[in-house]
């Protein structure tokens, strides 16, 4: 039985995600890395490197369910300083973004 996983990586293209995308690679293991920019040079050297590429972002569940599909496990990278935005107004993370 095979060890290697099918991993899903949030802000595969940022430091952390970034970080975390490189030693799954050198683990043999398989990664679909999200990303809102799909054409950027960071996402495209990803994809270069055998990374599958998947767009979207939190604020849109059907791009994470679709993102989700098929994988084995999830790390999810999130930052608390953004704003956090709900169709009927400010979210609980809404006082801690500037």
């Amino acid at each position: 039985m095979s060890t290697s996983k099918h991993v899903l990586v949030t802000g595969a293209t940022g430091q952390q995600g970034g970080a975390v995308v490189q030693a799954l690679l050198a683990r043999g293991h398989r990664v679909r890395g999200l990303t809102r920019k799909a054409h950027s040079p960071s996402a495209k050297a990803l994809e270069a490197r055998g990374v599958e590429i998947a767009v979207g972002d939190f604020t849109d569940r059907g791009s994470l369910v679709r993102a989700a599909t098929g994988v084995d496990t999830i790390f999810a990278m999130t930052t608390p300083f953004e704003k956090c935005r709900r169709r009927d107004g400010p979210g609980p993370g809404h006082h801690r973004g500037r």
